[in-house]
């Protein structure tokens, strides 16, 4: 291997290549693809061809539009998406960390983020017209936070009955922060 990115048998994409570790792919299916049937155009009988770029180039065109990226570690941050590369690493502008609970959300200003592209599970354009049409309440930054704390708190008690009534009748539960290690 030597560290150089080995060729991926039968890839989709010319110049495809796969590297070890976590694999991120983003398809981008123009809105006309249904009308597609082995090269040929449904409706006109004419052959058309699909116009799209494979991978995080299919971005480009979402550059300084606002979106959501929900991270790794649960965390959702909105921004004005300003740069992307072909790892996926994200710039946002003007980040907000929105934080739920229950039917609650508070945002948090950050600024300008820069997120690695692994961490990246989920990124969407936000509808800026839909955006004011929700459900959830915003509360305050410090009133969101007492919620989370609580939250989190009554989950961690929760745990800890479980794994009691587990050990009352023999059975044990591996600790969260070791199930990594294999």
């Amino acid at each position: 291997m030597g560290g150089r990115p080995a060729r991926t048998a039968g890839a989709a994409f010319k110049g495809a290549e796969h590297r070890s570790g976590p694999l991120f792919f983003i398809l981008r299916v123009p809105p006309d693809a249904g009308r597609f049937r082995g090269g040929s155009a449904v409706r006109g009988g004419a052959s058309a061809t699909m116009n799209y770029m494979p991978g995080t180039a299919s971005l480009i065109q979402d550059i300084d539009k606002k979106h959501l990226v929900l991270l790794r570690d649960g965390r959702t941050l909105i921004g004005f998406l300003r740069s992307i590369d072909q790892f996926a690493n994200l710039v946002l502008h003007q980040t907000v960390e929105r934080i739920h609970v229950g039917k609650k959300y508070g945002d948090i200003p950050r600024g300008i983020f820069v997120v690695r592209g692994e961490n990246v599970v989920l990124l969407g354009e936000i509808d800026l017209e839909k955006e004011s049409d929700t459900l959830l309440q915003q509360v305050s930054i410090e009133e969101i936070l007492e919620e989370q704390r609580v939250e989190l708190q009554a989950k961690q008690e929760s745990e800890k009955l479980k794994v009691q009534a587990l050990k009352e009748r023999g059975l044990a539960v591996p600790r969260a922060d070791t199930l990594d290690e294999y």
